[in-house]
């Protein structure tokens, strides 16, 4: 014989698994056929599965209109300074679940609070997948860290919430964060290169004070002040009043190992900018594309070595008659083959191009480049790194050998001033040292 409740009640159990048991339970337990222990299991799997519902749907309700959120995804440089400050609070410590690095050669590591420079590949922790409260300022606020492992490049992510406040309150806590990130990184200088579609900080070194890299006075003076003059925050108004494009870009050619990149280095701590590292050889016009439109607008970027790619001279000086074929290569790009002149000189100055940046460009041999690519309007300057001449040779001995304020052995007796004759004492201390280590 067909029971119709028989038959409904197997239809919830199709959409609401174990229904069935559930109402049997319910119907012994309204009607009081239950035993004292089968009731209160009842009534505890009832107030467990009811509490849980009620929770969830309050969490979601207080998500959706009582939360804001902010998600900061690496390789941003936001994630660096959210990951600095959050391991440097006491409630990171008591995570359970956390993740666990030897990050040594990153710029991260070096300006994550507890790295030690002392230990060998020190291990370093931040919290990981778990969600963590903590308070703030007065307010609730909740972190979690994921990673999408979906996507063709996984990406960290870590969401900050705060519970019963504005968007405003997680902007101050983000303002606070980038704040602590720039007091430590005073005095370093933060290397950017180029990580699957973006930039990335792969390294954070001391400022390399200016007077330490030797090369002729006079042509350092002129180069500092002119890049000083370009970062002058009147001269972008002059630039625009003119309808002229805010960049500044340099060509530093000579012989290897006379000071190009160090020059480089050492003018981006200078004036208290990043450096961004390109390297040419493998790179394709659309990376190079999106990464030169990612620049902020102050910084220096780095372009080493462009005779060793596809920027050397591959067209005849008769066909260039136009500016349009002087600036275009007869071969035509390829979006994922390696780049090409054109598309090197796209981004330099093309419509697309980022104003505000120093551009230094270094070589070996000028004489191998493209015309296009140095010509007046992408190159402002040409600068010959020769090799050193007697009075560099002077400056670098006497840099090396030369006794600094606090190795000075009695500053009543001796001449501070005859930085030459300590420096001949020196180094005469140093032979005597060394004829007594080869006689023993």
């Amino acid at each position: 014989m067909h029971h119709p409740s028989a038959t409904q009640v197997s239809v919830m159990d199709i959409f609401f698994p174990g229904s069935t048991g559930a109402m049997a339970a319910l119907n012994q337990l309204l009607n009081g056929t239950l035993d004292s222990f089968a009731m209160t299991l009842c009534v505890c799997g009832l107030l467990i599965v009811g509490g849980k519902f009620i929770c969830n749907t309050v969490g979601g309700f207080v998500d959706a209109y009582l939360t804001s959120r902010t998600d900061v995804h690496d390789p941003d440089e936001m994630y660096d300074m959210l990951e600095y400050w959050v391991s440097s609070q006491d409630f990171a410590k008591m995570a359970r679940s956390s993740l666990a690095s030897v990050d040594s050669r990153r710029g991260r590591a070096l300006l994550h609070p507890d790295y030690d420079t002392t230990t060998k590949k020190p291990l370093r922790f931040t919290p990981w997948r778990e969600r963590l409260y903590f308070w703030h300022k007065g307010h609730l606020f909740s972190l979690q860290c994921t990673q999408n492992e979906v996507a063709l490049f996984p990406r960290k992510t870590m969401t900050v919430s705060c519970v019963g406040g504005s968007s405003q309150v997680l902007r101050n806590l983000m303002g606070e964060c980038r704040l602590e990130y720039l007091k430590i990184s005073e005095n370093k200088t933060s290397i950017f290169e180029h990580h699957n579609n973006g930039w990335k900080r792969t390294m954070t070194r001391q400022i390399r004070p200016i007077q330490t890299v030797i090369m002729k006075e006079e042509l350092k003076q002129t180069l500092l002040d002119d890049i000083r003059a370009f970062l002058d925050p009147n001269s972008h108004t002059w630039y625009a009043d003119r309808g002229m494009p805010y960049r500044r870009g340099y060509l530093l050619y000579g012989r290897p190992g006379t000071g190009k990149s160090s020059f480089s280095m050492s003018v981006a701590g200078c004036f208290g900018l990043d450096i961004y590292v390109v390297s040419l050889a493998d790179i394709n016009d659309m990376r190079l594309s999106a990464l030169f439109a990612d620049l902020p607008q102050r910084c220096v970027v780095l372009l080493e070595d462009v005779d060793a790619v596809g920027t050397t001279r591959a067209r005849d000086a008769d066909n260039d008659k136009s500016d349009l074929g002087t600036d275009i290569s007869q071969s035509s790009p390829k979006p994922h083959g390696p780049l090409s002149l054109s598309g090197l000189l796209n981004v330099l100055d093309g419509v697309a191009s980022q104003d505000g940046r120093v551009l230094i460009m270094t070589t070996n041999h000028i004489e191998h480049l493209d015309d296009a690519l140095i010509r007046p309007g992408r190159v402002d300057k040409k600068i010959e790194f020769g090799l050193a001449d007697a009075e560099v040779i002077r400056k670098l001995f006497c840099t090396v050998f030369e006794y600094s304020e606090k190795e000075m052995p009695d500053a009543k007796t001796r001449d501070k001033n005859n930085a030459g004759g300590l420096a001949i004492e020196r180094l005469d201390r140093c032979g005597r040292m060394v004829a007594q280590n080869q006689k023993g």
